[in-house]
């Protein structure tokens, strides 16, 4: 169900080198931005956010769900899936994240079906770390389409 309800050309594997975590989340929201999902602004929203409260979004070790409130540049409901090899430090407790996966939410309802996919997927921690080992964009997409 996750597979058919994510856009693909919003998954990737990013292995072009090591990011600080305000580069992660500007190279996440590219995509989101260039599929008119969010505009220009978001990534900035979700930056001065984990500036003002921390990191809030990192979920699990290895695992972080950055995002920002939807008046604040979300268009449409989407979420990208991004597995950086080299993690990403966010300064949580809980460790750094080689998975980010990156919600716009437009409203507090339509995105529940996604995120609700999602839990079912990461109830079985191994899959973060089949994840975080991913090497392609299509590894990724196989170990979606399971859930």
């Amino acid at each position: 169900m996750l597979y058919e309800l994510i856009d693909h050309e919003l998954v990737d594997v990013i292995n072009d080198g090591t990011y600080q975590w305000q580069e992660a989340v500007r190279k996440t929201t590219d995509y989101l931005e260039q599929r008119g999902y969010v505009s220009n602004q978001y990534a900035d929203a979700i930056i001065q956010s984990t500036e003002e409260n921390g990191p809030y979004y990192v979920l699990c070790p290895g695992l972080a769900m950055p995002h920002a409130r939807p008046e604040t540049g979300v268009l449409k409901t989407g979420l990208g899936i991004h597995v950086f090899p080299s993690p990403v430090d966010f300064g949580s407790d809980l460790g750094p994240a080689n998975v980010l996966i990156t919600l716009a939410a437009k409203d507090s309802d339509t995105h529940i079906e996604v995120i609700q996919a999602l839990s079912e997927m990461f109830v079985d921690e191994e899959n973060i770390e089949k994840l975080a080992q991913a090497s392609s964009k299509e590894q990724v997409l196989d170990i979606i389409k399971a859930y």
